[in-house]
């Protein structure tokens, strides 16, 4: 495929929503360590064409709940039935979500949701992950030496969602997944990025709950001589606190 294609997560549809009951607490739990699953390439229209897409008034509504803008996507949804986009915005006072619906009379129109945040409590942690070319990843160890094994944690995550998540260093892992091993409900998770075969110019994961929101940004480069498996990444870690949800 030719490589001038943006590259688009299989799968990254509209934001996947969960209803579920809120997990049972229980002891602590060490967060999953995922296996990468396929991130393939794609011919959809960039993020900047879908924002455009957007009417002015949700665009604007976005903003309003998200505040200075951190990160952001746009993508087709693929269960609008007509082409339409949905829109993500992560900044300092929230995370704004819009997505495609239809009026009960029948109108095309969009819902706005939002998780907004004590901005006193956004936290980042810069990661810088080089691995050196054909260095295998090391397994977690799943027990310490001297103890028995932690019990590991299934917060929630779709397969798919699961892939993308596998791709990015341990680190990165531990810090999106850590909230929920707690028995806090997985209620959005979605993801979105653009490049090349052997460089992501734009990466954005997001998970969210009644009482948290985790994000993970930045880039990825698969320098010469190295493969997915070793690829270098640039990505900020994110945690905020909820204080309150606007929509569904």
């Amino acid at each position: 495929m030719n490589a001038s294609y943006p590259i688009v997560p299989s799968g990254s549809g509209t934001p996947q929503t969960r209803r579920d009951a809120g997990l049972a607490r229980s002891q602590p739990a060490s967060p999953p360590v995922h296996a990468a699953g396929e991130m393939g390439l794609g011919g959809a229209r960039l993020r900047q064409e879908c924002w455009n897409s957007l009417g002015e008034r949700t665009r604007a509504r976005l903003h309003e709940h998200a505040g200075d803008v951190i990160e952001w996507y746009a993508r087709e949804d693929e269960s609008s039935g007509d082409g339409r986009c949905y829109a993500v915005l992560f900044g300092d006072r929230g995370l704004s979500i819009a997505e495609p619906r239809v009026s009960t009379d029948h109108r095309p129109v969009y819902a706005v949701s939002a998780f907004l945040f004590d901005p006193s409590s956004l936290r980042h942690v810069q990661i810088d992950h080089r691995p050196p070319p054909r260095a295998p990843r090391a397994p977690r160890s799943s027990a310490p030496s001297n103890g028995p094994a932690e019990p590991v944690k299934d917060i929630g995550l779709t397969a798919a969602a699961r892939g993308v998540v596998g791709n990015l260093p341990p680190r990165a892992q531990e810090l999106l997944q850590t909230p929920f091993l707690t028995g806090q409900q997985l209620l959005r998770c979605s993801w979105a990025y653009e490049g090349f075969e052997h460089r992501l110019d734009m990466f954005m994961f997001y998970l969210a709950g009644p009482r948290d929101v985790t994000v993970a940004a930045g880039t990825k480069v698969v320098p010469a001589g190295h493969t997915d498996a070793t690829a270098h990444w640039a990505l900020t870690c994110y945690r905020a606190s909820v204080v309150k949800r606007i929509g569904k």
